[in-house]
């Protein structure tokens, strides 16, 4: 049984730190209003350790969108990102020619979603270290017994042996940077903050545990900025687009730069 605050709360998206900032700040000011001082106090953890996160990823990000740090990784980067693109068209071809109705055609479709839920170019566009997280989340689903038979008479295992090796290689690359930084320490801070953010929901649902219209209107004043932003987390996803972090002063959603033809990922 699992009984991890994800599992108790399956409903909240993973937040980027700067929206976890933001929406952190009003649950600290709604604590301070009903006098709830240790909820005050965790909001504040809250909030710090994800500046130090906005700190840790400016720093990571700033790196690894620099391919002269790291030799060999633009062009690695560039063979992952014609292959994994592959692997998203021979599963879709596959699809498209079989039959209607199909069941290995129905799984494939499915695959196909869990896979690339925002589509092939949310991988190939990503940075770096979040490509290779990526990368290594399709590698674990396709690597589960469930799909080996589709896996098999889809054609895919040899090019799954050539995305491991690669995938192999980007993360070596990636864990060997020049300032020390590994990007475990990224995923770390970044898994650490969704906890805290979690922890706090946990408190608000203890201090207003029942239906009764307090307990409600309790939990929606101190729950409601993190609620909010996981809507609009929510629009973003069902959309199948990239969710944008904000700024952690004003909420405003910071959009990524579109990158040039010649930019790295």
């Amino acid at each position: 049984m699992d009984v991890s605050l994800q599992a108790i709360f399956p409903g909240i998206y993973v937040f980027t730190p700067g929206r976890r900032v933001h929406c952190m700040r009003q649950v600290r000011a709604e604590a301070l209003a009903a006098e709830l001082a240790a909820l005050a106090l965790h909001a504040d953890i809250c909030v710090a350790h994800d500046q130090d996160t906005l700190v840790i990823e400016a720093k990571w990000n700033g790196r690894a969108q620099d391919s002269t740090v790291v030799p060999g990784l633009r062009e690695l980067d560039i063979t992952l990102d014609g292959t994994i693109t592959s692997l998203r068209d021979t599963i879709d071809r596959q699809v498209r020619a079989s039959k209607a109705g199909d069941p290995l055609a129905v799984s494939g479709a499915s695959l196909l979603q869990i896979l690339f839920p925002l589509g092939a170019a949310a991988v190939t566009n990503a940075t770096y270290p979040d490509e290779a997280a990526e990368v290594e989340r399709i590698l674990t689903e396709l690597k589960q017994p469930k799909w080996a038979s589709l896996v098999m008479e889809f054609g895919l295992t040899r090019m799954i042996v050539h995305i491991t090796d690669l995938a192999t290689e980007y993360r070596k690359l990636l864990d060997t940077p020049a300032d020390g930084l590994k990007f475990l320490a990224v995923k770390e801070a970044r898994a650490k903050g969704q906890n805290l953010m979690l922890q706090a929901m946990a408190m608000i649902a203890g201090r207003h545990p029942s239906e009764s219209d307090a307990d409600r209107a309790g939990r929606q004043a101190l729950m409601g900025p993190i609620l909010r932003q996981n809507d609009a987390i929510g629009q973003y996803l069902k959309a199948r687009r990239s969710v944008p972090d904000v700024n952690p002063e004003t909420g405003e959603e910071i959009l990524p730069a579109v990158p040039s033809a010649n930019a790295p990922t």
